[in-house]
Formats: C-alpha cells, structure tokens, sequence
C-alpha cells in the first residue's frame, strides 16, 4: 500500500512538473496567434479601405492563392479544420488522432490567411488545438504512457484558452466542464498550473490587461434583475439558431463536391461583406470593443448581430481554420445592446450599458455552448470583473434553460459526433498510443451503477475498474463491492470502447 501511495505521488508531481512546460509551450503558441491575427486584422483594414478595380483585382488574386493553400493544409492535416476543440475531445477519446506539427502549422498558417481575407472565426478554437497538440508532442518526447498524454493533453488544451482570452480559471473550467465533463485531479490540477503558466508567457509577452477593456463599473440593481431574465430568453432562442445553423451551413458545403466552387463561393461571399459591411469581418474583438464604447441605432445593431450569425455560420460551416468563441461573444454582446437601445427611452438605465453587453455575451455562449460555469467565469475574467455574478448567473440559466427546452443539442457536442461520422479522421485499432485507455469518473446522481456490487453491473463494454476513491480513501476493488454516489473510479478500457463508456458514465 505504501508502494502504491508513493508511486502515485510520483505520478502527480511529474504531472505537475509537465504541466509547468506544456503550458509554456501552449503560451507561446497562443500568444504568437494572437500577434499575427493582430497583424492581419490592421492589413484586412487596408485591404477594404477602397472599393475600386485594382482592390478587387488584388482580392480575388489573393483570394485565388489562399483558397489553394488552405485546401492543401487542410489535406496535410485533417483534423486542423473548425475550431479543434471537438478534435481534442475524440483524442482524449481515443477516437481521432493529431499530427502534431501539420495540425499546428495548418492552424496558424490557413486561421491567419483566412483572417486576412475577412473569415468571421475567432481564434480560441485553434489556441486550444495547438496547445494540446504541443502537449501531445511534449508528451511523446518525455515517453510517458498514454493516459498521461490525455491528461497533458487536457492541460494544454485549458492552457491555450487561458493565454488566448487571459483567462486561466476559465481553462480550468473548460477542461473539466467542456473536454472531460467529469472532476479529477488527473484533470484540474495539471490544467490550473499549465493554464497559470500560459497566462504568465502571455501577460510578459502582450501585457498584463485583460481581454477587453471595457468593464462592469457598477452591478445591476436586484429591481432590474428581470433585465438579464430578458436577456437570457433572447440569447436562449439566438444561440439555438445559431447552432441550427452551422449544421445547415455545413451540410451546404458538403453537398458542394467541387473545392473550386467551393472556395469560390466561400471568397466571394467574404469579399462581398468586406467591402459592403465591413464590421462583420474578421473574429470580432474590435467590433465589441466599439459596440461597448459608443452606443449604435437599433437598425445597426440588428444588421451587425443577423449579418455576424450568418456570416460566422457560413464560414465556419465551410470547415476552414477558426473557431466561433468570440464571434458568438459578438453576437451576444450584440443582443444585449439591442436590448439597451429597446429600453433606454422608457427607463433609465444609462449607466449599466456595459452591464447588457456582458450579460448577451454569457448568455450566448451558455446557450450555444451549453458550459454554464465556464459562461460566467470565461466573460467575469475577459472584463476583468466580478461585481456581477448574480446577474450573469441568471442570464446563463435562463438561456441554458431556453436552450435546452428547445431541444438543440450544445454545439461541440454535435460537431464531434459529426465528425464521428467521418470515417477517414477516425483513429484505426492499431495506433502509436496504444490500444487502452485509462479514464477517471465521479459517480454522480443519477447513474444506473449506484448502490450496486460490480459483478451486478451490466456495462456496455467490458472495462476493468482499476481503483475507486471513497472518502479520500483509495482501494482496489473486488466483485462483491458497491459503487456509491460521490465515489471517483478509475477504469482501464479499450481505446474504440472509450466514447461509449464515456456516455454510460455520464449525465449529459
């Protein structure tokens, strides 16, 4: 027992130690995104500034040009399309696996050539890939075995999140609500070091500010709480359309066999914008940054908030290199300044402009990504305040609730069973990571395994439990004992059953 207490102190302390480097790595990484789609946004400005025959020439020769190297990257490297969140969350799985470079090359190379030319896609999705794509090949370095790969891996995803918005409670968050959707030290302590360390390289590299610069100066009042109930429904319905959709989007671009009509129809579409609605480009942080500083018409707000859904939606149904984080964050910024331009002449509310604008952003990533927690902690670090946690709390509840009663299913959550779909980026039997995996779960209420001995437990494909944790207490299990609820247990599988004990393990 002792051997066992000390090897398993090994385990953590070299886990942590790795972390230490993973989220450097995906620090610097993030950080050098970061630089460049800042770089592109100030040359996309130029691009747009004038409207006659030698721009349109220069864009459709550009246009031209890109659309062959983003085909010939996304060939490279299969699972550098989209956001990559979904592709972390099939790795961890077992399901999917990364080429570590390609993927990293691909997501900076054709995320900022697509930013050039206008792509409203924000830059969280491919942070969060190539933070755990370079923790995947740090791993591999160090020879360690698989199951600790998945955790490194875990950690540099939540890494990349935190250096790209400065925000490293919400990577801890997202690695636990969005990638593992269960508790584990395996899982929280490696993501909260390596998403610190990915915070520090950004804060010393960019600066030590927040993501945004506006912020919250003064909490919502309790008489005017049925504000963020007001908010929550709209943003409850918008997010449901906005994952409708991207599906729609992305059956559009599958039913189009011909890549040439298909990058002809994805430049044509963004020049178009670029040159008559020119806001909707690109992510969107600059967007958001106006919309907080000055106050805009109804009319213009309603052309921002419908052109970025179905523009985001259209880009990223293309499967090009970008994520959606912030363009949703737009989008519901942009519900909470409509609401504010609706109320503003019969009320007064003037001085809790940025208070609707924060609250649409967590309202809109809740009901499109359906991660609650990460929702409020994710928009309460970008502005750098805490004073409105009741107010952002009821919003995210309201717009779940909507959500969920409308029956969409989250977002990631449909996109990585669609790419399930696709045969050709599954992960054959025999792979380099091996063929098990081993998993940690928290027993919660609800699951049919409570209060039964393990030789009664029918599951779906046959695992070994290796340990369960009770009470702070660590024990190798028999037949004849129980699992109950609050107890965390640790199971060896094989890699191709992993999805599917996942789910029977799981309240989703």
């Amino acid at each position: 027992m002792k051997n066992e207490f000390n090897n398993n102190r090994k385990l953590i302390f070299r886990m942590l130690t790795d972390s230490v480097i993973v989220g450097t790595f995906a620090g610097l990484f993030s950080v050098l995104y970061r630089f460049i789609i800042s770089k592109m946004d100030s040359s996309r400005k130029v691009l747009y500034s004038n409207f006659d025959f030698k721009s349109v020439i220069i864009l459709f020769t550009m246009a031209i040009i890109i659309s062959f190297l983003i085909s010939k990257l996304l060939e490279w490297a299969p699972l550098s399309g989209g956001s990559g969140i979904p592709q972390i969350r099939g790795e961890i799985l077992g399901k999917f696996k990364m080429n570590e470079w390609p993927t990293i090359i691909s997501k900076i190379v054709g995320g900022s050539l697509g930013n050039l030319m206008g792509f409203s896609l924000g830059r969280e999705g491919p942070s969060i890939q190539m933070g755990g794509a370079s923790a995947k090949f740090i791993g591999k370095f160090f020879k360690r075995p698989p199951d600790e790969i998945k955790y490194m891996i875990t950690a540099g995803a939540a890494a990349g999140l935190a250096a790209a918005f400065n925000a490293p409670l919400a990577g801890c968050i997202f690695a636990i609500e969005e990638l593992h959707k269960t508790y584990s030290k395996y899982v929280l302590l490696p993501a909260f070091i390596a998403s610190i360390i990915a915070n520090y390289v950004s804060f010393v590299i960019m600066g030590a500010e927040s993501s945004f610069s506006f912020a919250v100066t003064k909490s919502l009042p309790m008489r005017l709480i049925w504000v963020a109930i007001l908010i929550g429904i709209l943003t409850g319905f918008i997010g449901s359309f906005y994952n409708i959709m991207i599906v729609k989007c992305q059956n559009l671009f599958k039913k189009i066999d011909s890549k040439i009509l298909k990058y002809t129809l994805l430049m044509a579409v963004t020049i178009v914008i670029g040159f008559t609605f020119y806001e909707v480009t690109g992510g969107g942080h600059g967007l958001l940054e106006e919309m907080a500083h000055k106050r805009f018409p109804v009319k213009y707000i309603l052309a921002i908030l419908i052109l970025k859904l179905f523009y985001t939606t259209f880009c990223y149904g293309s499967g090009v290199q970008g994520g959606i984080f912030l363009p949703v964050l737009v989008i519901g910024g942009s519900c909470g300044a409509l609401i504010f331009a609706m109320l503003e002449n019969g009320i007064n509310v003037d001085q809790y402009y940025i208070n609707f604008i924060i609250l649409g952003m967590s309202g809109m990533l809740a009901s499109v990504v359906r991660s609650p927690i990460l929702s409020v902690i994710l928009v309460s670090e970008m502005a750098a305040s805490f004073q409105h946690l009741i107010a952002l709390s009821i919003v995210v509840i309201v717009s779940y609730y909507v959500a969920e009663s409308l029956e969409i299913d989250p977002i990631y959550e449909t996109l990585f069973e669609r790419q399930l779909e696709d045969k050709n980026l599954l992960v054959p039997n025999e792979t380099d990571l091996g063929n098990y995996s081993i998993l940690e779960y928290t027993i919660v209420d609800g699951l049919d395994v409570i209060d039964k001995k393990l030789k009664e437990i029918k599951f779906p494909r046959h695992i070994l439990i290796i340990s369960i944790e009770r009470d702070n207490k660590e024990f190798v299990p028999n037949a004849e004992d129980k699992i109950l609820l609050g107890d965390k247990i640790t199971v060896l599988l094989n890699t191709e059953d992993a999805l599917e004990i996942d789910e029977y393990l799981k309240i989703e």
